[in-house]
């Protein structure tokens, strides 16, 4: 089901269902230095997300000046959006951390395509800020820019990267990356790891701890009442019975057997050389991998710009951009927003069914 944003009616019908009330949307530009900035100005300018939602932009309190400047360039700021709970972009400034910056040194100059140690922290603390903004209750999405994993070099142990640390920092155990298009969904149990390592860290905890989470975000959030899942095999033709390999048997047949007592829709082992292909013609709501080139093949094949970054498992959706921040290109005005666009099309409309699930619980 594409999540597209819709007509000017379909748009309005979202605000009616949601009582009335403005969902509030985080977001933040990832490293400063990258192409996030540019790419979030473009997909605001096309979408007019900030005109219809309360949108807080997370921003390093030292870059505001530099952030105000190009959101009044843009005509991004509105004089009636200076006050809680008005639609408009709403610019969050976050005080300086010496834990996070480091001793004091003076400003540098920020430069597009030239990532420092002062900007990764920059991401860092806005990224923060905005996730414990999520855990007060005061956010109905979040969005996230692209950053590199050395905005976390300063952690010990080090997360492996965006979604690690929002799960973290909102202690939530149980959570997932889905990769999302109008066409196909696929959530890597294994992430960002070496291929050689897969077959030692996949167990049958994680396959049903990531696929509880997938059917949890495809219920609430994308209004999926029975989500169906599609368990990919592990080993070409998904093992052959054990000639090919017995991950199937051992590890991934017996979370498909815990997951349909847990009254979940699943299939599998299913064979990955056409797993792809039968939920993009509908079969599936979303194929859970083993691990990441498994998953990211297939949907950068045919969603390589419309793709969302979609974390599942959190208290409420958060969304970021298929790629990264391309600091080779930054500043020069051809990166392309498209895949951020999607972003803010996808997190209005989860945000607004964040919203109108919690007046039905009150």
């Amino acid at each position: 089901m594409s999540m597209l944003l819709g007509s000017k009616t379909s748009r309005n019908s979202l605000a009616k269902a949601a009582g009335g009330r403005l969902p509030r949307i985080g977001l933040t530009l990832g490293d400063p230095a990258g192409i996030g900035p540019e790419v979030l100005v473009q997909a605001l300018l096309q979408t007019d997300l900030h005109r219809r939602v309360e949108a807080k932009l997370f921003v390093a309190e030292e870059l505001l000046p530099w952030v105000t400047a190009i959101c009044q360039r843009y005509g991004l700021l509105q004089s009636h959006a200076a006050t809680a709970g008005n639609p408009g972009l709403h610019l969050v400034p976050v005080p300086t951390d010496p834990q996070v910056d480091g001793p004091t040194t003076p400003q540098q100059h920020l430069q597009a395509g030239i990532s420092t140690t002062q900007s990764r922290a920059q991401a860092f603390r806005a990224l923060a800020a905005m996730a414990d903004q999520a855990l007060a209750g005061r956010l109905e999405a979040m969005i996230t820019g692209p950053a590199p994993k050395g905005i976390f070099d300063h952690l010990q142990p080090r997360p492996p990267g965006q979604t690690e640390f929002i799960a973290w920092r909102l202690g939530v155990q149980r959570f997932a990356m889905m990769l999302a298009g109008p066409r196909l969904r696929v959530v890597p149990v294994t992430t960002h790891v070496p291929l050689r390592d897969v077959a030692s860290l996949l167990t049958t905890e994680k396959i049903v701890d990531c696929s509880l989470a997938a059917a949890e975000s495809l219920r609430g959030w994308l209004d999926l009442a029975s989500p169906r899942l599609a368990i990919c095999g592990l080993n070409p033709h998904a093992g052959e019975e054990g000639r090919l390999g017995d991950e199937e048997e051992r590890i991934i047949a017996p979370a498909v057997a815990i997951l349909r007592e847990r009254g979940l829709l699943v299939e599998g082992p299913v064979v990955a050389d056409s797993v792809f292909h039968r939920a993009m013609m509908g079969r599936y709501d979303a194929v859970i991998c083993m691990y990441h080139d498994q998953a990211l093949g297939p949907l950068k094949t045919v969603h390589f710009h419309d793709a969302v970054n979609l974390t599942c498992g959190l208290p409420v959706p958060r969304l970021s951009p298929d790629h990264g921040t391309a600091y080779d290109i930054a500043g020069k005005g051809i990166a392309d927003p498209t895949s951020m666009v999607h972003v803010l099309g996808r997190a209005e409309r989860m945000a607004h069914r964040v919203v109108t699930l919690a007046a039905r619980a009150d």
